[in-house]
């Protein structure tokens, strides 16, 4: 049995209200990263910056902390994670407390993806300070992960040195311990048609939105089956109404957790790009790139094993589950740091009614602290 970590309440809403205030959209991170280090560096922790920023064309690097042992032991038994960015907002994020619930008083996202774990991560730090069972170990804070998982993969692969991670990034009662989540792959096409008058010649234009348009109907799009999904998401073609369009864009992803299941949708998806093109006539230009990787833990891993007894450690109950979304923690199992991804009470992410309630930012605050605490058991 651990000591538990009792969270301040008052401490960790005051952290993470001033976390989600702050914009972060993927690329624009420097504000909230200049916030993790002026907090890390109170408590006299080192907070390393990398050249991320520079590579992806954003104005933040992935941050890295090692916090010594209370022993001064320096080898790191596990790495918390989390990332900095957020999807694009919309507006002003005016964060409030109300009925033990986190939200947004404007109409854009509040955040707490993943806000909410960066607070987590700061208030842990803070609270373990002084615990003479402090192990050693790393946090990181990753940019552009909204981007298809995409700053963490410009992180040095020596950077982490603890032999297991977690990252708090899955929506969902606190206790969900992710073990399996998909690959994603990015799909899409340029269609390349003939301009053309649409009232005088149409006839000698040949439209880029209609063999668009026609690969898309072509397409089996949505939930195809329990592991496997696919969608298109943008569509930008033409200039004028009366104008044949010489070219159109269609983006799209497709998501599975079988990998070879993901490889036949995305054939498909492209065969039926190719067709469209084929009987319209018009040339097209097709881009298909893994996003990032599928990963299955089994539940007897000590990465699982270790959130499991952290989260019954917190007073919850662990559940093992499926994913349909991707995370840091699917970049680091590639590079084969065993990592799990853990529900941490954010809901409706990505819109204006996100929110979280103060509870499972506690819950997650003392799982956290839990893991910490059981891993160097």
């Amino acid at each position: 049995m651990t000591t538990q970590v009792l969270p301040d309440s008052e401490r960790l809403t005051k952290i993470f209200c001033e976390l989600a205030a702050v914009p972060s959209p993927s690329g624009c991170e420097r504000q909230v990263a200049d916030y993790v280090k002026a907090h890390l560096g109170e408590m006299g922790i080192q907070v390393q910056e990398d050249g991320t920023g520079q590579e992806i064309g954003g104005d933040t690097g992935n941050l890295y902390a090692l916090i010594p042992g209370a022993r001064g032991e320096r080898d790191p038994v596990i790495a918390l994670g989390a990332h900095l960015d957020t999807v694009a907002v919309n507006g002003k994020i005016d964060p409030v407390l109300r009925d033990g619930i986190f939200h947004n008083q404007e109409p854009t996202i509040l955040g707490a993806d993943n806000k909410a774990t960066v607070a987590a991560i700061i208030h842990v730090v803070e609270q373990l300070a002084a615990s003479p069972d402090r192990p050693a170990f790393e946090v990181f804070f990753s940019v552009a992960e909204e981007l298809g998982v995409l700053g963490i993969k410009y992180m040095d692969p020596q950077r982490i040195s603890s032999p297991m991670a977690a990252v708090f990034d899955s929506a969902g009662p606190v206790g969900g311990i992710i073990v399996r989540a998909p690959t994603q792959n990015a799909v899409g096409a340029l269609f390349r048609g003939k301009a053309a008058h649409a009232g005088v010649e149409p006839e000698s234009g040949r439209s880029a939105i209609r063999a668009a348009a026609l690969a898309i109907s072509d397409m089996d799009l949505g939930r195809i089956d329990e592991e496997t999904t696919a969608n298109i998401g943008i569509i930008k073609g033409g200039s004028a109404v009366n104008i044949v369009p010489d070219l159109c864009r269609i983006l799209g992803e497709a998501r599975s957790l079988d990998h070879n299941r993901l490889s036949v949708v995305v054939q498909d998806m492209v065969a039926a790009m190719q067709f469209a093109g084929t009987s319209v006539g018009v040339d097209v230009e097709i881009d298909v790139t893994e996003e990032y990787k599928a990963f299955n833990l089994d539940e007897s891993s000590p990465a699982v094993a270790l959130a499991a007894r952290a989260v019954r450690e917190a007073g919850f109950v662990p559940s093992f589950l499926a994913s349909g979304g991707g995370s840091d923690a699917n970049a680091l199992n590639d590079r084969g740091i065993p990592t799990v991804n853990l529900d941490c009470g954010m809901r409706a992410v990505h819109t204006p009614d996100e929110h979280i309630a103060l509870a499972d930012l506690e819950g997650m605050t003392r799982v956290m602290a839990s893991m910490l605490l059981e891993a160097q058991r």
